[in-house]
């Protein structure tokens, strides 16, 4: 008896470190969901017949059919064609917003956490006044002065979203500045650099890991935005948001048009939602199974 209970704690930190797959569901669910949306634009081509724009006059905005599975649009192009080859745009434009804003955020939050007295100061009052502004004015701003593309819908994007990154790398990295194993680095003559990169940065990895699926979640949306007022992909190019803006007109007699392109975005935000839920989950029963050894 006493034999067997001794290995109960030990079984439970491995089942807590370990979840199956019921145990993290969203990490799964939310995975498969990503992939299939992935795949499905990546195989664009062999999945459709049509060309993203192929215009033709005389199917001008019909309801989903067996020709056109989502319909066509005001001048005739197969709409989910255009949706397939449009999330090759979005998630391209989105995952590199997210990479460049990232590792801006994470740049500054150390700059933030381990920089002199005025360097902090300024760091923090640079979070502080991005994430006051309001990201489509900035964009409205922004394009006002320079024609909108993909690199300019890209820097909107990293400006818009670094400062929420920052703050999370800064506060991370100023629990960790005060802690033994750091002080006794900076004793041993370890550089600021060192010391960031060697001992500090490896331990905001794993929430930097977790905000990027969230943050690729809200860029989809972002670019969606921007792109449906006018201010991101410019046609012919598809995306999911410049394709609800080429249907806005026609929200009330032919549903679809923005229906089914605003679909992909939802179902691509929640996969990625699902996705940083479940590393989450795996993050916190990693701790706990940590803190029961």
């Amino acid at each position: 008896m006493s034999g067997a209970s001794s290995l109960q704690p030990a079984s439970g930190a491995l089942r807590s470190r370990h979840p199956g797959l019921a145990g993290n569901l969203p990490l799964w669910s939310g995975g498969v969901l990503l992939a299939a949306i992935a795949l499905a634009s990546l195989f664009a081509p062999l999945l459709s017949p049509y060309g993203p724009n192929d215009i033709d006059l005389r199917a001008v905005r019909l309801p989903p059919s067996a020709d056109h599975w989502l319909g066509t649009d005001a001048v005739g192009r197969d709409l989910g064609t255009r949706v397939l080859y449009g999330g090759r745009t979005s998630l391209i434009v989105a995952g590199v917003g997210m990479i460049g804003s990232l590792t801006v955020g994470s740049f500054m939050g150390m700059l933030g956490a381990l920089g002199s007295r005025p360097v902090r100061w300024a760091v923090e009052r640079a979070i502080d006044i991005q994430l006051a502004f309001p990201y489509v004015l900035l964009g409205v701003a922004i394009t006002s002065v320079i024609k909108p593309s993909v690199p300019v819908l890209i820097l909107l994007m990293v400006l818009a979203a670094w400062a929420g990154a920052a703050r999370i790398v800064r506060a991370i990295a100023m629990q960790e500045r005060g802690k033994d194993y750091v002080k006794a680095a900076g004793v041993l003559g370890a550089s600021k650099v060192r010391i960031a990169l060697r001992h500090i940065f490896p331990s905001v990895v794993p929430s930097l890991i977790v905000l990027a699926a969230m943050q690729m979640a809200a860029m989809i949306v972002f670019e969606a935005t921007l792109s449906f007022l006018g201010m991101g992909v410019q046609p012919p190019t598809p995306s999911w948001g410049g394709i609800m803006l080429d249907g806005k007109n026609y929200m009330t007699s032919s549903w679809w048009l923005t229906v089914l392109p605003g679909l992909a975005i939802v179902l691509t935000s929640l996969s990625l939602i699902l996705i940083g839920d479940g590393l989450e989950r795996r993050r916190n029963s990693a701790r706990a199974g940590e803190s029961e050894e």
